[in-house]
């Protein structure tokens, strides 16, 4: 009887482990490996402006950054979480987010090219 006793107590603990994993909140981190089918979106970059600059997307979306731009851009995240570093005019560069929560967003080369991502 101690031994089901153990097993069961194991299960218990691997199916919360699970359920915790699966309720994952924590916006610090919205970029990384996906799993499943990510859905794919695009933000373009056109003079200076994001199009569209506000989106809502579901969790475990990749973002495609296209700069349709003749100058530089950045995607760069208000609180540091990501950086898609510099896309030259005519390049691209995605972002995946795998976590809820509202992310707000600059190019770090033109004040007011501003934009919020919200991942539900």
């Amino acid at each position: 009887m101690y031994k089901i006793y153990i097993g069961f107590s194991a299960i218990i603990v691997s199916l919360s482990l699970l359920f915790m994993a699966g309720c994952k909140s924590d916006s610090s981190n919205p970029t990384g490996p996906s799993s499943g089918n990510p859905s794919t979106n695009t933000i373009s970059m056109t003079g200076s402006a994001f199009s569209p600059s506000s989106l809502t997307v579901a969790v475990h979306t990749t973002i495609t950054w296209n700069n349709n731009s003749s100058i530089a851009h950045t995607s760069t995240s208000d609180t540091g979480i990501w950086n898609t570093g510099n896309i030259p005019a005519g390049s691209n560069s995605q972002t995946t987010f795998d976590s809820p929560g509202t992310f707000h967003y600059h190019c770090q080369y033109h004040q007011g090219m501003v934009g919020v991502i919200t991942v539900q």
